[in-house]
């Protein structure tokens, strides 16, 4: 016999949206409240709030790379806590194989008491510019274990009983290059943790706590059921498809993401085991990142208007075998398994659409081009790590060109602004401007790449830069008879304004002067070039958007010579 409801079917939604509204305001006061510019400039963060099991009910639209997969964080320190957790603690953790997703996605998550028991967490995940490690921002596509890409924290207590815990501040301190900022922006999180408390507490006040337990479950049995329609509607059957991460990590062979995806009746089975093993370098995608592109890419394709929880997984049956690329065994580095995960959700797209055709658009890029410098401030000359992202272009679609020069798919971070990079880092941003030319044609284009030239001022600075799709075989697709786009370059220019070298990948320590240039990969055309319109021809050449061909840019990268690498 069904438990009788504790409230009706419109208090529910009411409260629903309260609980959305509470994850949204905390990012909010993270963003206000944050140091650095990744998190405060650039959006790369995520808040959510959590049934007291750990099963994420409400998270705010910020990076859907961290869609799905903040409640194993949760789940890890309820396996290792459970029994010894108080209220006013704070848990921190950034473990890639207990739930986080690479180290300098640090989260910090509390629980919420209601009537002295257990009843929901919120939790925040905020990528830190440096959490130590072999390099200046915590990422190094070079490292081949763990251990190399920074200090390593399972769930343990940021702050016990509501005092900060001076041994992991102290420990931290030791070991970070920018204490001031990466401790300013967890004591932020934890602001924005408590405010959710306050919104989760409000709520209690006003509807009672079983009601609000029994809103957070209707929330995850609203999603799978409407999860579930949506699947009985579509058509069944079968789609593949494989798409390639340049190489390894290290300079090795193309490494390979496969994607078998059965639809039957209301459920979708998403095999990867036809992926190749971990790889030698840090292009891993540990277990919660590549959840979180299973979830992108549903919501993508199959149910974009519902809101996004915990309750979309239990339409999936997937299949991952341990000791893949997509589901490393540890400890296998994973610091720039961001590149892995824009390809994992490319894949999965494209599998989808074998299903569901009508559905389809052109690939966007995955290039994620990613430059961590170890700089110094330009008035205090303290030690300062930046961490900058490039975007590029989105695929068209069936009915419209695609998008310049933003982040895609998984990611959703904004660019560094110029003012930002020159007044806190010994760093000139020479030119941003989007790289006409990069698209791929078709009905519709593809959207614009972006090009972007970093200069080294000052003194010799430790950077990490990569990117993906620098090899033109693995270039933006198009669809429906459309083109691919154009492969990202990186070209880094020696102070004399001689070439050095264009590498995919790399880590390495530049003089004063040197330029670090990217083009990134615009979008993939859709449909028959031959039918453009005539109106959008002449857009095109009004504003330059087809640029001048470049025979060099259909050519596989250049392995030229390499300076050493750090």
């Amino acid at each position: 016999m069904t438990a009788p409801h504790l409230i009706d079917a419109v208090t529910a939604e009411v409260a629903s949206a309260a609980l959305q509204s509470a994850a949204e305001e905390m990012g909010s006061v993270l963003k206000r409240s944050s140091y650095s510019p990744i998190i405060r400039d650039m959006d790369d963060f995520s808040c959510a709030l959590f049934t007291a099991d750990g099963d994420l009910v409400a998270q705010a639209d910020y990076i859907p790379a961290q869609l799905g997969a903040m409640s194993l964080v949760v789940q890890s320190i309820l396996e290792r806590w459970r029994g010894r957790i108080s209220e006013h603690d704070a848990f921190i953790c950034n473990h890639p194989y207990q739930g986080a997703m690479h180290l300098p996605d640090v989260n910090v998550v509390i629980p919420i008491f209601l009537d002295g028991a257990l009843a929901a967490w919120a939790g925040t995940a905020a990528h830190h510019i440096d959490v130590g490690g072999v390099n200046p921002g915590s990422e190094g596509p070079e490292l081949t274990e763990l251990y190399g890409e920074g200090v390593v924290m399972p769930p343990v207590r940021l702050s016990i009983a509501g005092v900060e815990n001076e041994d992991l501040v102290a420990l931290l301190t030791e070991n970070i290059r920018d204490p001031l900022s990466t401790l300013s922006d967890l004591r932020a999180q934890r602001a924005a943790c408590r405010l959710g408390e306050e919104r989760v507490h409000e709520l209690a006040a006003l509807y009672g706590a079983p009601a609000l337990r029994e809103v957070m479950q209707r929330m995850l049995d609203s999603v799978e059921s409407a999860v579930s329609r949506l699947l009985s509607a579509l058509p069944d059957g079968v789609g593949e498809a494989e798409g390639a991460l340049d190489d390894d990590g290290r300079g090795g062979p193309p490494t390979r993401i496969h994607a078998r995806i059965e639809k039957r009746g209301s459920r979708l089975t998403i095999d990867l085991s036809g992926s190749d093993p971990q790889t030698a370098g840090a292009m891993n995608i540990p277990w919660a990142s590549a959840r979180a592109g299973l979830v992108y890419a549903v919501r993508c394709v199959v149910a974009p208007g519902l809101g996004s929880n915990d309750g979309l997984l239990r339409a999936l049956d997937i299949i991952a075998p341990e000791g893949s690329v997509v589901n490393p065994r540890h400890p296998a580095a994973v610091s720039i398994r961001h590149n892995s995960c824009q390809r994992l959700a490319d894949t999965l797209i494209r599998a989808m659409y074998e299903i569901w055709p009508d559905r389809a658009v052109a690939s966007s890029t995955v290039t994620f081009f990613s430059f961590n410098v170890g700089s110094t401030h330009p008035r205090t000359d303290r030690p300062s790590v930046m961490a900058d992202v490039v975007g590029g272009g989105t695929g068209a679609t069936p009915t419209g060109d695609g998008i310049d020069g933003v982040d895609t798919y998984m990611s959703n971070v904004g660019i560094m602004p110029t003012e930002v990079v020159e007044t806190n880092y010994r760093i000139r941003v020479r030119k941003t401007e989007f790289r006409p030319g990069s698209q791929g044609l078709g009905e519709f284009n593809g959207g614009l790449g972006l090009v972007r030239e970093y200069e080294i001022l000052d003194h010799p600075q430790h950077a990490t830069f990569y990117a993906e799709q620098t090899d033109a075989r693995f270039a933006p697709e198009g669809a429906g008879e459309g083109g691919p786009a154009r492969p990202t370059i990186i070209t880094v220019i020696g102070p004399d304004g001689a070439v050095l070298d264009r590498p995919q990948k790399t880590s390495r320590v530049l003089e004063p002067g040197t330029v670090v240039r990217v083009e990134t990969a615009g979008g993939g055309g859709f449909g028959d070039p031959a039918h453009r319109s005539a109106e959008l021809r002449s857009r095109d050449a009004r504003e330059g958007r087809l640029g001048a061909p470049n025979l060099d840019d259909h050519r596989p990268a250049s392995t030229g010579p390499v300076t050493k690498e750090a």
